[in-house]
């Protein structure tokens, strides 16, 4: 009778330790991230390293997988020389390369409670645009006068450190890998005609978690 009960107390407490470590986490996940966008291979030829802002939001299914979906936005990676000809005369633009990932992660177990490590992966929509900015005595027709774009795929590695026991509040460094196909008119370096390009991105986060 003993040995029934001591197995019943050890079964839920096992069973409550393992109820509570399962739900330990936050299913709505934002970050924001900046660092620099690296361009590698060939496409080194013609894009060139550049600042890079992003944010995102990832939702969590369970303690080990969950979806992602976000927004990143490169600033003058294609180095763009064309000036449009306005009526004022050359007005000489910019370019932004923007990069959209739709994938899922999963978190790997770790013993270790503030600290969090996930590997993910997924689709990426690269798009590459000329822009030309707006001032105060003239407004030009197009803000983004030539674009190119296309899909490919991305893979990456999240490390998190949480700031608070209740899992609110981190920060973190995510390290991305880019492979995509984009083709169009030439976006500033970047020919007129189809490229494989190829980025390694590093960002360093501060999430939110609810």
């Amino acid at each position: 009778m003993r040995r029934t009960l001591f197995f019943c107390a050890t079964l839920l407490a096992t069973t409550a330790a393992f109820g509570q470590s399962s739900d330990d986490f936050h299913k709505n996940n934002l970050w924001v991230g900046i660092g620099p966008a690296i361009p590698t291979g060939s496409a080194s030829n013609y894009l060139q390293t550049a600042p890079l802002f992003g944010f995102g939001y990832d939702y969590r299914f369970n303690k080990y997988f969950g979806a992602d979906a976000g927004f990143q936005m490169a600033f003058g990676a294609a180095n763009n020389q064309n000036a449009v000809q306005t009526d004022m005369g050359p007005l000489q633009g910019g370019d932004h390369e923007f990069m959209i990932p739709l994938g899922g992660r999963v978190f790997l177990p770790l013993p270790f409670k503030r600290v969090e490590v996930s590997v993910g992966g997924g689709a990426m929509y690269l798009h590459y645009s000329e822009t030309v900015p707006s001032n105060g005595y003239y407004s030009p027709t197009c803000y983004t006068c030539t674009s190119r774009g296309g899909w490919g795929g991305y893979g990456e590695v999240v490390a998190q450190y949480f700031l608070d026991e209740n899992h609110n509040f981190n920060v973190g460094t995510m390290l991305q890998f880019i492979s995509g196909t984009t083709n169009g008119p030439q976006v500033g370096n970047v020919p007129a005609n189809k490229t494989t390009d190829h980025w390694t991105n590093l960002m360093f986060t501060f999430g939110f978690s609810f």
